[in-house]
Protein backbone atom coordinates (compact mmCIF):
# COMPACT_ATOMS: atom_id res chain seq x y z
CA UNK A 1 0.00 0.00 0.00
CA UNK A 2 1.23 3.77 -0.90
CA UNK A 3 2.05 5.92 1.71
CA UNK A 4 -0.21 8.49 2.13
CA UNK A 5 1.59 12.21 1.04
CA UNK A 6 0.90 15.28 3.20
CA UNK A 7 -0.46 17.60 0.56
CA UNK A 8 0.10 20.98 -0.14
CA UNK A 9 -3.53 21.63 0.99
CA UNK A 10 -3.50 19.73 3.89
CA UNK A 11 -0.97 22.08 5.17
CA UNK A 12 -1.60 25.91 3.76
CA UNK A 13 0.75 28.51 2.80
CA UNK A 14 2.22 28.88 6.41
CA UNK A 15 2.53 25.13 6.59
CA UNK A 16 4.57 25.06 3.59
CA UNK A 17 6.79 27.75 4.31
CA UNK A 18 7.92 26.00 7.52
CA UNK A 19 9.06 22.86 5.45
CA UNK A 20 10.60 24.79 2.64
CA UNK A 21 12.26 28.00 3.88
CA UNK A 22 14.92 26.28 5.96
CA UNK A 23 16.61 25.15 2.77
CA UNK A 24 17.40 28.43 1.90
CA UNK A 25 19.30 29.19 4.71
CA UNK A 26 22.28 30.65 3.79
CA UNK A 27 24.92 33.39 5.24
CA UNK A 28 24.52 36.43 3.33
CA UNK A 29 25.77 39.70 5.00
CA UNK A 30 24.00 41.86 2.79
CA UNK A 31 20.62 40.51 3.17
CA UNK A 32 18.97 42.73 5.77
CA UNK A 33 15.66 41.30 5.67
CA UNK A 34 15.01 37.94 4.23
CA UNK A 35 12.02 35.83 3.68
CA UNK A 36 9.04 36.42 5.52
CA UNK A 37 8.58 40.39 5.05
CA UNK A 38 6.10 42.04 1.92
CA UNK A 39 9.65 42.42 0.42
CA UNK A 40 13.49 41.46 1.04
CA UNK A 41 15.90 43.88 2.12
CA UNK A 42 19.59 43.89 0.98
CA UNK A 43 22.77 46.00 0.81
CA UNK A 44 24.27 45.96 -2.81
CA UNK A 45 27.12 48.46 -3.73
CA UNK A 46 27.08 48.74 -7.02
CA UNK A 47 25.35 48.03 -10.85
CA UNK A 48 23.05 45.49 -10.63
CA UNK A 49 21.77 43.18 -13.36
CA UNK A 50 18.06 41.40 -13.26
CA UNK A 51 16.53 38.56 -15.23
CA UNK A 52 13.35 36.31 -14.78
CA UNK A 53 12.20 33.25 -16.27
CA UNK A 54 10.12 30.13 -15.54
CA UNK A 55 9.55 26.53 -16.37
CA UNK A 56 5.76 24.99 -16.64
CA UNK A 57 4.57 21.49 -16.29
CA UNK A 58 4.03 19.57 -19.43
CA UNK A 59 6.15 22.18 -21.55
CA UNK A 60 9.15 22.67 -19.54
CA UNK A 61 9.45 19.42 -17.90
CA UNK A 62 7.39 16.32 -17.49
CA UNK A 63 6.88 15.43 -13.74
CA UNK A 64 8.01 11.89 -13.14
CA UNK A 65 10.48 11.83 -15.62
CA UNK A 66 12.04 15.36 -14.03
CA UNK A 67 12.86 14.42 -10.53
CA UNK A 68 11.65 17.69 -7.92
CA UNK A 69 15.37 18.69 -7.28
CA UNK A 70 16.42 18.13 -11.08
CA UNK A 71 13.18 20.55 -11.81
CA UNK A 72 14.67 23.10 -8.98
CA UNK A 73 18.26 22.85 -10.33
CA UNK A 74 17.03 23.65 -13.84
CA UNK A 75 15.07 26.40 -12.94
CA UNK A 76 18.30 27.85 -10.83
CA UNK A 77 20.86 27.72 -13.68
CA UNK A 78 18.54 29.03 -16.40
CA UNK A 79 18.51 32.34 -14.49
CA UNK A 80 21.69 31.74 -12.93
CA UNK A 81 23.68 31.90 -16.01
CA UNK A 82 21.13 34.47 -17.23
CA UNK A 83 23.26 36.19 -14.57
CA UNK A 84 26.48 35.18 -15.53
CA UNK A 85 26.02 35.80 -19.58
CA UNK A 86 26.33 39.85 -18.67
CA UNK A 87 29.85 39.39 -16.86
CA UNK A 88 27.57 39.46 -12.87
CA UNK A 89 28.09 37.33 -10.08
CA UNK A 90 24.78 35.91 -9.06
CA UNK A 91 23.86 37.44 -5.34
CA UNK A 92 19.79 37.33 -4.61
CA UNK A 93 16.74 35.09 -6.26
CA UNK A 94 12.86 35.70 -5.67
CA UNK A 95 11.32 32.60 -5.90
CA UNK A 96 7.97 31.80 -7.00
CA UNK A 97 5.94 28.65 -7.09
CA UNK A 98 2.31 27.71 -8.70
CA UNK A 99 0.96 23.93 -7.73
CA UNK A 100 -1.76 22.16 -7.54
CA UNK A 101 -3.54 21.78 -3.62
CA UNK A 102 -3.28 17.80 -4.36
CA UNK A 103 0.35 18.51 -4.83
CA UNK A 104 2.59 16.18 -2.71
CA UNK A 105 4.56 18.88 -0.04
CA UNK A 106 7.86 16.34 -0.74
CA UNK A 107 7.32 17.84 -4.86
CA UNK A 108 7.95 21.32 -3.68
CA UNK A 109 10.46 20.61 -0.62
CA UNK A 110 12.39 18.65 -3.58
CA UNK A 111 12.49 21.90 -5.97
CA UNK A 112 14.03 23.95 -3.05
CA UNK A 113 16.65 21.64 -2.38
CA UNK A 114 17.59 21.92 -6.15
CA UNK A 115 17.48 25.48 -6.12
CA UNK A 116 19.71 25.78 -2.91
CA UNK A 117 21.76 23.24 -4.49
CA UNK A 118 22.99 26.01 -7.43
CA UNK A 119 22.75 29.06 -5.68
CA UNK A 120 24.22 28.66 -2.61
CA UNK A 121 27.97 27.42 -3.94
CA UNK A 122 27.93 30.70 -5.77
CA UNK A 123 27.13 32.70 -3.04
CA UNK A 124 23.37 33.78 -4.26
CA UNK A 125 20.77 33.63 -1.65
CA UNK A 126 16.93 33.35 -2.20
CA UNK A 127 15.46 36.24 -0.12
CA UNK A 128 11.90 35.31 -0.97
CA UNK A 129 8.94 34.96 -3.50
CA UNK A 130 6.04 33.41 -3.72
CA UNK A 131 3.74 30.97 -3.70
CA UNK A 132 0.22 30.14 -5.59
CA UNK A 133 -1.93 27.54 -6.92
CA UNK A 134 -2.37 26.67 -10.96
CA UNK A 135 -3.19 23.73 -12.67
CA UNK A 136 0.21 23.05 -14.28
CA UNK A 137 3.47 23.44 -11.71
CA UNK A 138 5.38 26.62 -12.63
CA UNK A 139 8.53 27.35 -11.04
CA UNK A 140 9.02 31.01 -12.05
CA UNK A 141 12.88 33.11 -10.62
CA UNK A 142 13.83 36.42 -10.50
CA UNK A 143 17.81 36.35 -10.39
CA UNK A 144 19.59 39.67 -9.24
CA UNK A 145 23.56 39.92 -9.66
CA UNK A 146 26.40 42.28 -9.04
CA UNK A 147 28.65 43.44 -11.39
CA UNK A 148 32.52 43.56 -10.05
CA UNK A 149 32.59 47.50 -11.17
CA UNK A 150 29.71 50.29 -12.86
CA UNK A 151 29.88 49.99 -16.61
CA UNK A 152 31.44 46.73 -16.85
CA UNK A 153 27.96 45.06 -17.96
CA UNK A 154 28.81 42.16 -21.12
CA UNK A 155 26.17 42.82 -23.59
CA UNK A 156 25.27 41.17 -26.95
CA UNK A 157 25.76 44.53 -29.54
CA UNK A 158 29.85 44.33 -29.14
CA UNK A 159 31.04 41.99 -31.06
CA UNK A 160 33.15 42.95 -34.00
CA UNK A 161 34.98 41.71 -37.01
CA UNK A 162 38.14 39.08 -36.27
CA UNK A 163 36.91 38.85 -32.87
CA UNK A 164 37.27 34.81 -32.06
CA UNK A 165 33.95 33.36 -31.36
CA UNK A 166 34.36 30.75 -28.55
CA UNK A 167 32.03 28.60 -25.84
CA UNK A 168 32.14 27.99 -22.20
CA UNK A 169 32.41 24.27 -22.19
CA UNK A 170 33.33 21.10 -23.57
CA UNK A 171 30.22 19.32 -25.63
CA UNK A 172 27.07 21.23 -27.38
CA UNK A 173 23.95 19.10 -27.83
CA UNK A 174 23.65 16.95 -24.92
CA UNK A 175 20.61 18.78 -23.96
CA UNK A 176 19.01 17.98 -27.16
CA UNK A 177 20.25 14.37 -26.93
CA UNK A 178 18.74 14.21 -23.55
CA UNK A 179 15.60 15.79 -24.60
CA UNK A 180 15.08 12.90 -27.76
CA UNK A 181 15.45 10.30 -24.68
CA UNK A 182 12.96 12.39 -22.19
CA UNK A 183 10.35 12.57 -25.33
CA UNK A 184 10.25 9.00 -26.45
CA UNK A 185 10.31 7.74 -22.92
CA UNK A 186 7.14 9.69 -22.35
CA UNK A 187 5.05 7.94 -25.34
CA UNK A 188 6.91 4.83 -24.89
CA UNK A 189 9.22 4.65 -28.04
CA UNK A 190 12.06 4.94 -26.56
CA UNK A 191 14.70 1.85 -27.85
CA UNK A 192 16.55 -0.09 -25.83
CA UNK A 193 19.85 1.37 -25.20
CA UNK A 194 21.66 -1.24 -23.35
CA UNK A 195 21.58 -3.54 -26.58
CA UNK A 196 22.99 -0.78 -28.02
CA UNK A 197 26.61 -1.48 -26.52
CA UNK A 198 28.19 0.79 -23.73
CA UNK A 199 29.64 3.46 -25.84
CA UNK A 200 25.82 4.68 -26.37
CA UNK A 201 24.82 3.99 -22.52
CA UNK A 202 27.68 6.10 -21.62
CA UNK A 203 26.30 9.22 -23.98
CA UNK A 204 22.43 8.26 -22.91
CA UNK A 205 23.06 8.97 -19.09
CA UNK A 206 25.14 11.88 -20.02
CA UNK A 207 22.79 13.70 -21.81
CA UNK A 208 19.83 13.05 -19.98
CA UNK A 209 21.17 14.34 -16.92
CA UNK A 210 22.55 17.55 -18.57
CA UNK A 211 18.66 17.98 -20.08
CA UNK A 212 17.03 17.39 -16.58
CA UNK A 213 19.49 19.63 -14.67
CA UNK A 214 22.54 21.20 -16.81
CA UNK A 215 26.04 21.76 -14.52
CA UNK A 216 27.50 24.64 -16.87
CA UNK A 217 30.51 26.32 -15.88
CA UNK A 218 28.99 29.74 -14.82
CA UNK A 219 31.96 31.26 -13.09
CA UNK A 220 33.34 31.43 -16.95
CA UNK A 221 31.01 34.30 -17.44
CA UNK A 222 31.85 36.46 -14.36
CA UNK A 223 35.42 35.25 -14.77
CA UNK A 224 37.22 35.28 -17.82
CA UNK A 225 34.05 35.83 -19.64
CA UNK A 226 34.58 39.76 -18.28
CA UNK A 227 37.23 40.53 -21.35
CA UNK A 228 34.29 39.23 -24.14
CA UNK A 229 33.17 41.61 -26.22
CA UNK A 230 29.93 40.24 -26.66
CA UNK A 231 28.18 37.45 -24.70
CA UNK A 232 25.00 35.16 -24.17
CA UNK A 233 24.34 31.81 -22.85
CA UNK A 234 22.85 29.01 -24.79
CA UNK A 235 19.37 28.72 -23.75
CA UNK A 236 17.44 28.58 -27.16
CA UNK A 237 20.22 26.37 -29.49
CA UNK A 238 23.76 27.25 -30.44
CA UNK A 239 23.02 29.46 -34.27
CA UNK A 240 19.68 30.89 -32.25
CA UNK A 241 21.63 32.49 -29.44
CA UNK A 242 24.58 33.23 -31.29
CA UNK A 243 22.02 34.97 -34.56
CA UNK A 244 21.24 37.51 -31.64
CA UNK A 245 24.87 38.57 -30.86
CA UNK A 246 25.59 38.64 -34.77
CA UNK A 247 22.10 41.06 -35.23
CA UNK A 248 22.73 43.42 -31.85
CA UNK A 249 25.96 43.69 -33.06
CA UNK A 250 25.56 43.83 -36.99
CA UNK A 251 28.25 40.70 -37.84
CA UNK A 252 28.11 37.51 -39.36
CA UNK A 253 29.26 34.77 -36.70
CA UNK A 254 30.91 32.19 -38.61
CA UNK A 255 31.22 28.40 -36.94
CA UNK A 256 33.96 26.35 -37.71
CA UNK A 257 32.66 22.41 -38.60
CA UNK A 258 35.77 21.18 -37.73
CA UNK A 259 35.89 22.82 -34.02
CA UNK A 260 32.66 21.25 -33.51
CA UNK A 261 33.93 17.28 -35.15
CA UNK A 262 33.91 16.47 -31.86
CA UNK A 263 30.91 17.30 -30.63
CA UNK A 264 29.10 15.64 -33.02
CA UNK A 265 31.84 12.29 -32.72
CA UNK A 266 30.48 11.98 -29.05
CA UNK A 267 26.98 12.54 -29.83
CA UNK A 268 27.46 10.07 -32.63
CA UNK A 269 26.33 6.35 -31.39
CA UNK A 270 23.16 7.83 -29.87
CA UNK A 271 22.24 10.27 -32.80
CA UNK A 272 22.49 6.53 -34.59
CA UNK A 273 19.50 5.28 -32.30
CA UNK A 274 17.53 7.94 -32.89
CA UNK A 275 18.40 8.09 -37.15
CA UNK A 276 19.28 12.18 -36.12
CA UNK A 277 22.09 13.63 -37.64
CA UNK A 278 24.36 15.05 -34.41
CA UNK A 279 25.17 18.05 -35.93
CA UNK A 280 21.49 19.21 -35.80
CA UNK A 281 21.89 18.44 -31.86
CA UNK A 282 25.11 20.91 -31.57
CA UNK A 283 23.48 23.50 -33.77
CA UNK A 284 19.99 23.43 -32.03
CA UNK A 285 20.26 22.43 -28.67
CA UNK A 286 18.37 24.40 -26.15
CA UNK A 287 18.85 24.59 -22.21
CA UNK A 288 22.61 23.89 -22.50
CA UNK A 289 23.21 27.23 -20.83
CA UNK A 290 27.02 27.40 -21.65
CA UNK A 291 28.44 30.86 -22.19
CA UNK A 292 28.89 31.65 -25.81
CA UNK A 293 31.45 34.79 -26.30
CA UNK A 294 33.52 36.44 -28.81
CA UNK A 295 36.52 38.18 -27.81
CA UNK A 296 39.12 40.24 -29.39
CA UNK A 297 41.56 38.29 -30.81
CA UNK A 298 44.27 40.02 -28.94
CA UNK A 299 42.66 38.96 -25.70
CA UNK A 300 42.49 35.44 -26.64
CA UNK A 301 45.68 34.86 -28.32
CA UNK A 302 47.63 36.57 -25.01
CA UNK A 303 45.56 35.99 -22.07
CA UNK A 304 45.64 31.76 -20.90
CA UNK A 305 42.65 32.25 -18.58
CA UNK A 306 40.39 33.27 -21.48
CA UNK A 307 41.27 30.30 -23.91
CA UNK A 308 41.42 27.74 -20.25
CA UNK A 309 37.41 28.72 -19.75
CA UNK A 310 36.16 28.98 -23.58
CA UNK A 311 36.90 27.10 -26.63
CA UNK A 312 36.89 28.80 -30.22
CA UNK A 313 34.41 26.86 -31.84
CA UNK A 314 34.43 30.00 -34.83
CA UNK A 315 35.44 33.89 -35.73
CA UNK A 316 33.36 36.85 -36.36
CA UNK A 317 33.35 38.04 -39.89
CA UNK A 318 32.02 41.57 -41.68
CA UNK A 319 28.15 41.54 -42.52
CA UNK A 320 26.64 43.18 -45.21
CA UNK A 321 23.16 43.25 -43.88
CA UNK A 322 21.62 42.77 -40.67
CA UNK A 323 23.68 39.63 -39.43
CA UNK A 324 23.64 36.08 -39.80
CA UNK A 325 25.04 32.78 -38.40
CA UNK A 326 27.11 30.34 -41.03
CA UNK A 327 28.88 27.44 -41.11
CA UNK A 328 32.52 27.50 -42.55
CA UNK A 329 30.88 30.51 -44.29
CA UNK A 330 27.74 28.92 -45.47
CA UNK A 331 24.21 30.54 -44.04
CA UNK A 332 22.33 28.42 -41.57
CA UNK A 333 18.96 28.11 -41.35
CA UNK A 334 17.53 28.78 -38.09
CA UNK A 335 18.00 26.29 -35.61
CA UNK A 336 16.99 25.92 -31.59
CA UNK A 337 13.73 26.77 -29.84
CA UNK A 338 11.07 29.61 -30.11
CA UNK A 339 8.26 28.94 -27.26
CA UNK A 340 5.55 30.60 -29.79
CA UNK A 341 6.59 28.62 -33.36
CA UNK A 342 3.91 26.01 -34.38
Amino acid sequence: MRQHETSLGELGEAGILERIVPFFQHRDDAVIVGPGDDCAVVRAAGELVFTTDAIVEGYDFILGISDPVSIGRKTAVQNLADVASMGARPRWLLTTVLAGKDTPIAVLEGIAEGIAREAHPLGASVIGGDLGTARELTVSITAIGELARPGTAVVRSGAREGDALAVGGEVLGLSSAGLAQVLAKSDATLPDLESRGQAVVSIADRALSWHLAPEPDLSAGWGAGRLASAMIDISDGLVRDASRIARASGVNLDLSRAALESDCALLAPLANVFSVDPMEWVLGSGEEHLMLATFPRSVWDENAQVRAAFREIGCVRAAEGDGDVRLDGVPLAMYGWDHFSV
